[in-house]
């Protein structure tokens, strides 16, 4: 659920963008797991990373570099209990689009229960490029 602060979405800035939070959703990574071990858990889950990223245009995964070295080395440590999923939008729009519309971009991360992933995604959100992972979505008429 979004907070909301004097009845306005939480806006963050996203390289030269700033960006409003449509919608941030944690959850149990390890939800209905019975078994497994680190390893295991880390390439199943890199698996359906790059199935969603398939599925889903403007996902940035942060961190899914180190995602794909730790599968590589056979890491035995756990990923962070949380995973969690943001939606921005914002009225920016490239060049050259006369189109009605917005860019939205979507971004997801792990992290532990202790952690504030409204700050968290400040922080990741920070120093990408909007321009280059944002997609234009057309106002439905």
């Amino acid at each position: 659920m979004i907070q909301r602060q004097n009845d306005a979405l939480r806006c963050y800035q996203v390289g030269h963008v700033r960006a409003e939070l449509r919608a941030l959703t944690v959850s149990d990574d390890r939800e209905g797991m019975l078994e497994g071990t680190p390893y295991l858990h880390r390439r199943f889950r890199l698996m359906g990373i790059e199935k969603a990223m398939a599925a889903t245009p403007y996902l940035y995964v942060h961190d899914l570099d180190q995602l794909r070295a730790d599968v590589e080395g056979r890491v035995e440590e756990w990923l962070p209990r949380e995973a969690v999923h943001a939606r921005l939008t914002s009225p920016w729009t490239p060049e050259g689009i006369a189109e009605p519309g917005h860019t939205a971009l979507s971004i997801m991360w792990f992290q532990t229960a202790a952690q504030d992933p409204f700050a968290r995604l400040a922080t990741i959100a920070r120093p990408l490029d909007w321009s280059s992972l944002a997609g234009f979505i057309p106002f439905e008429e």
